[in-house]
């Protein structure tokens, strides 16, 4: 029969290599917490019993911690569709000048209708500022 540690590394072993095969990171932290397990079965062998709860606390613990972590590293969600927060500091050019300092600027191939924060004529080098009103301000670089 093969010794508990031997299951519980097996067992972290095949999750995480079912892991880039199946939706999400579950098997991932799982996985690992299951690999912590086997080492804590050869460092102390007497610990049969409790190996499920010692299997259980650090699922929870890589589960929390792996999702910390990735939490830092990746985008946030909202900040895909922020546009307002990627069009600051852009350059673009003016296409079109209306009134009451209403432009039409070009940033990155896509038009957007603006506030001149200065006086600006058709073609000139612009940078958006800020936002107000829903509408990115310009000035002229």
């Amino acid at each position: 029969m093969l010794h508990n540690g031997f299951m519980w590394a097996i067992l972290g072993m095949v999750l995480l290599l079912i892991e880039p095969f199946s939706p999400g990171v579950y098997a991932l932290w799982i996985g690992i917490a299951a690999l912590f397990t086997a080492v804590i079965a050869f460092i102390a062998p007497g610990l049969d019993v409790w190996l499920l709860l010692v299997f259980a606390v650090a699922t929870v613990l890589s589960a929390v911690g792996g999702s910390r972590v990735y939490a830092r590293i990746s985008m946030p969600a909202n900040a895909i569709n922020d546009m307002q927060n990627q069009l600051i500091g852009k350059h673009g050019v003016c296409i079109a000048v209306g009134e009451n300092n209403q432009i039409r600027i070009r940033v990155n191939g896509i038009e957007w209708a603006a506030i001149a924060d200065d006086i600006i004529t058709i073609h000139d080098a612009v940078v958006v500022t800020d936002f107000r009103k829903a509408m990115p301000v310009a000035r002229r670089v």
